[in-house]
């Protein structure tokens, strides 16, 4: 089995332009990831972490990582996220979004 856990797809997207707040950050990967190594951490420009610190697997996809966010300021943001696949291959990655 080769590595696994890609991303496929998150929200809010890569790179988005939001007119409000975003309730949480989910990212989903091509294939099964670990609930017991994950982590995802949502900071400011200035590197001030403001997710709730909630990251989890959701029950009902094991594809998918989600953590919970309070209402952001207008501001660009980054997430940062590690997991390790069924298949024991580690991937960690980031990405950005805006609010208006």
């Amino acid at each position: 089995m080769g590595a696994h856990a890609f991303v496929s797809r998150t929200e809010p997207r890569m790179s988005a332009n939001l007119a409000e707040s975003p309730a949480q950050v989910r990212i989903w990967f091509d294939g099964p990831v670990e609930k017991m190594f994950l982590e995802v951490r949502v900071e400011t420009e200035d590197k001030r972490r403001v997710d709730k610190n909630d990251a989890h697997r959701n029950p009902a996809d094991d594809t998918l990582v989600e953590v919970g966010l309070p209402r952001l300021l207008p501001g660009r943001y980054r997430v940062f996220w590690k997991v390790v696949a069924r298949d024991g291959h580690k991937r960690e990655g980031s990405f950005s979004f805006l609010v208006k």
